[in-house]
């Protein structure tokens, strides 16, 4: 198991991403949609993996756009988007979080325009990694 950890640039968001996917094998992806290319985000899972973010609710903002289904963790001090989440799955920005062994590599454009709200919902499920959240007051 491998484990990166990163956190947003003024701290008040953390995350671990665990996988056993080797480091080159990993699929690094920019999502084609406007909120993601704006960000520069450069995001990865993986649904053997887990997902752990750690922070104040007070200190990140759960912004939604476009079909409203996922919750995008955004640092409310930095502006860092750390990660989309799901009922109890995530995608891990790796700009967001400073993980440079990840962030640094060329990613693979992906766009999901033409996705069912169903069949979003059910790539997510079955792709995205599994998640853990330590949301503290």
């Amino acid at each position: 198991m491998t484990a990166y950890e990163g956190r947003c640039h003024c701290g008040a968001v953390s995350a671990r991403f665990e996988t056993q996917i080797a480091p080159e094998a990993i699929d690094v992806r920019a999502d084609q949609c406007s909120f993601c290319r704006r960000n520069g985000a450069k995001t990865v899972s993986d649904p053997a993996g887990t997902l752990m973010l750690s922070f104040r609710e007070r200190d990140v903002e759960r912004y939604r756009f476009g079909t409203r289904s996922s919750d995008f963790i955004i640092c409310r001090r930095c502006g860092s988007f750390m990660a989309a989440i799901i009922d109890g799955y995530g995608v891990l920005n790796v700009v967001g979080a400073g993980i440079g062994a990840l962030a640094e590599r060329p990613a693979r454009p992906v766009d999901y325009d033409g996705e069912t709200p169903e069949s979003r919902a059910e790539r997510r499920r079955q792709r995205w990694t599994p998640l853990v959240l330590e949301v503290a007051a």
